[in-house]
């Protein structure tokens, strides 16, 4: 695969998750779970147009062409468990996390290498914050009001 490809591929697998996210808003139809996808749509639309900046700072002379007719794939999702979507949003995350990682080890560009390393870290962040919207809806995270436990924690 060629740096150019690299470059495509990212670019493609976050246009997608932005396309997941905003379905994803629209189906769980929740103030909280809408600000969580809301706040990964804007976290991926910058690293869509990061990854586009870098590919002309490394590439100034050549057009960047996304794949035609790009969409989402959700074949084999059960789209009723709002579990199953949430584990397909975290595989891609990974997924993301890995190419950033070894786009990293490839860069020449000090500058680059470094966007790289940050983003995957981001998608580690962004597999972080869909695990947690997983505890909440399946019932694991609970929030208590920290009155409710004076007295527990007194020498």
């Amino acid at each position: 695969m060629t740096r150019q490809e690299s470059y495509r591929i990212v670019i493609e697998a976050e246009i997608r998750s932005q396309m997941l996210y905003e379905a994803l808003a629209k189906s769980f139809r929740s103030a909280h779970t809408d600000f969580v996808f809301d706040e990964l749509i804007i976290l991926e639309k910058a690293h869509e147009e990061k990854v586009r900046a870098a590919f002309k700072k490394e590439f100034p002379n050549e057009d960047f062409k996304l794949m035609e007719n790009l969409k989402l794939d959700l074949l084999g999702i059960d789209l009723s468990d709002p579990k199953n979507l949430l584990d397909f949003a975290i595989s891609r995350e990974e997924l993301a996390n890995s190419i950033y990682l070894d786009m990293a080890k490839e860069s020449k560009d000090e500058g680059i290498k470094a966007m790289m390393l940050k983003f995957a870290d981001e998608e580690n962040q962004h597999k972080a914050l869909l695990l947690a919207e997983i505890q909440r809806i399946q019932g694991a995270m609970k929030w208590y009001d920290p009155s409710e436990l004076d007295g527990f924690m007194d020498d």
